[in-house]
């Protein structure tokens, strides 16, 4: 009995400790997902310094106060309980590690810990490469921060969907800013002193409107997978809700990036939705709502108010002659599929024993779209060879300016790409294999800073491309350390998620997040909340569950 009475107080002293942790982890969490998006000090002045200082010091905090937690709780087990603890969690750690699912994960993360710090050392400008201050903050101190709470955060969070409904919820709010200052209102004073020429190439709390949209991607993304996989009706109707607002504000930010994030979700989500007959009617709705929305800009342009000129992708989607028949033509549809789904209900409640119950349609129609996808993708290759190698762009009208890469492809980004690969190759072994150091391209591409001026007036600290950054900075065996950490932390937490919409909700969000990457610059303003949510997906396993139940 006496042993017994101890197994008792031993495991209430381990869930007093993870309750202790869970609660410490979830107010940094909601400090990054809830506050820091709305963080400024001076307007878009310090923007960046501002908000890599706000996210910095709030998981040094997170940190300390868990390594004191930490100490306190192997005090009072070493005291009370013999270290038991402690030993049984180096036990688990040194035998469960290789079965464990996650293993592929945690390896990967090493080896690009591991490559980054190799870079760092390595590097002609160590200071820069660890500091990140020639370019973005990026370097090895904000990685280091980046790890360390992936790790934290994904083994002692305890996973909360009312976290991700305050995010998205807050979210609403920079989403309203940029809203306002498509009409000019400038709420919060933040251009009063922007050079006019630089005025709507800043807007909401995030800055550069490539990072505002890339925010608008993330936030897209997750209110698309909430609205297929909800099923309570009031919340698919505020998770709609919160899908029209969040399109509204991606085409009046006048950002093609955000194209990238739109193609992702109607290209993938079917993947998901076509499974049963309610997730077809919630994907038509989606569709749906994509054409109202460039119906309504369209109208709000037509009236005689002062708004901002949308360019490129944004103009044509504005424009669209068809989006309001088109709207209300696959709305009519989504109607249909919502009595039949209503009706289908209603039968499979008197035959329970009906094996197309709910609607179910299993994996064919997944697979059919699979295959749609798959010629999709031969097409496209098809395309762009044909507009850049081939040379017949100009066979595909206005697109031939997106399919035709150049010098001027995507405002100059073709050829700072073609830069950043001409001084990649002219580095030496130890450079090219471990790279040339965190945020140190602007340093590395230093002759290349005249041609750069002489096009676009411009100096480039950045690739203009996640990947093609990591490459140059940390090589080819960090890349695909990198790529391989986040598509096993993507697969896990699609397939192994608890509450699974969550699990869709933050993968879709991160996926449009690491698309957009492709023509984004990796900044301590987006990406961190990349990071949260990845490290939040993980933490929301199957496996914890059962574990917590034993």
């Amino acid at each position: 009995m006496e042993h017994n009475g101890n197994i008792t107080k031993e495991d209430s002293f381990s869930q007093i400790c993870r309750n202790i942790y869970a609660g410490v982890i979830s107010v940094a969490i909601l400090a990054i997902l809830v506050v820091f998006p709305l963080y400024y000090r001076d307007h878009y002045f310090d923007i960046l310094e501002s908000k890599y200082q706000f996210y910095y010091m709030t998981m040094i905090s997170m940190f300390a106060v868990v390594l004191l937690l930490s100490l306190a709780f192997l005090i009072v087990d070493a005291l009370e309980f013999k270290a038991e603890h402690a030993k049984a969690c180096i036990k688990k750690c040194s035998s469960a590690f290789p079965r464990d699912v996650r293993t592929a994960v945690d390896v990967c993360l090493i080896i690009f810990l591991v490559v980054a710090i190799i870079s760092t050392c390595q590097s002609d400008y160590v200071y820069e490469a660890f500091w990140g201050n020639e370019g973005r903050f990026t370097g090895l101190f904000l990685h280091l921060i980046y790890i360390a709470g992936f790790f934290v955060i994904s083994r002692l969070y305890r996973f909360k969907g009312w976290h991700l409904y305050i995010f998205l919820a807050v979210a609403m709010l920079p989403l309203l800013f940029g809203i306002t200052d498509y009409f000019r209102l400038d709420l919060l004073g933040f251009k009063e002193n922007v050079a006019a020429e630089d005025v709507d190439s800043f807007t909401s709390t995030f800055g550069n409107i490539n990072t505002y949209v890339t925010y608008i991607g993330i936030v897209l993304g997750m209110f698309s997978a909430l609205f297929v996989m909800e099923e309570k009706g009031w919340k698919a109707v505020l998770s709609f809700a919160g899908y029209m607002i969040t399109f509204l504000a991606l085409i009046m930010s006048n950002s093609e990036n955000g194209i990238i994030a739109v193609g992702f979700i109607f290209a993938f989500l079917p993947l998901i939705a076509f499974q049963n007959l309610r997730g077809i009617e919630r994907y038509l709705w989606l569709l749906s709502g994509f054409f109202a929305a460039c119906e309504i800009v369209s109208r709000i342009n037509a009236l005689d108010i002062p708004v901002i000129t949308l360019d490129g992708v944004c103009r044509m989607l504005s424009n669209f002659r068809f989006a309001f028949p088109s709207a209300l033509l696959i709305g009519s549809v989504a109607l249909l599929f919502h009595f039949f789904c209503r009706k289908d209900k209603g039968e499979n409640v008197n035959n329970p024993g009906n094996e197309h119950q709910n609607g179910e349609l299993g994996k064919k129609y997944v697979k059919i779209w699979a295959g749609f996808l798959i010629a999709c993708f031969c097409v496209g290759i098809f395309v762009l060879y044909d507009a850049n190698v081939a040379g017949h762009s100009e066979r595909y009208g206005s697109l031939g300016t997106y399919l035709h890469f150049s010098d001027a492809w995507g405002n100059y980004r073709g050829m700072i790409w073609k830069i950043a690969l001409e001084s990649y190759a002219k580095q030496p072994f130890g450079h090219k294999l471990w790279g040339y150091g965190l945020d140190t391209f602007g340093l590395m591409t230093y002759d290349y800073r005249d041609i750069t001026k002489s096009m676009n007036a411009q100096v480039y600290d950045s690739a203009h491309n996640e990947y093609l950054q990591y490459l140059v900075s940390v090589g080819p065996i960090g890349l695909l350390a990198y790529l391989g950490f986040l598509g096993t932390a993507i697969y896990i937490i699609v397939r192994r998620s608890r509450e699974k919409k969550w699990g869709i909700a933050v993968a879709s969000g991160v996926c449009c997040y690491l698309l957009q990457a492709l023509v984004t610059i990796n900044l301590p303003i987006v990406t961190p909340m990349m990071w949260t949510l990845l490290s939040m997906g993980v933490a929301n396993m199957e496996k914890d569950k059962k574990r917590l139940q034993k």
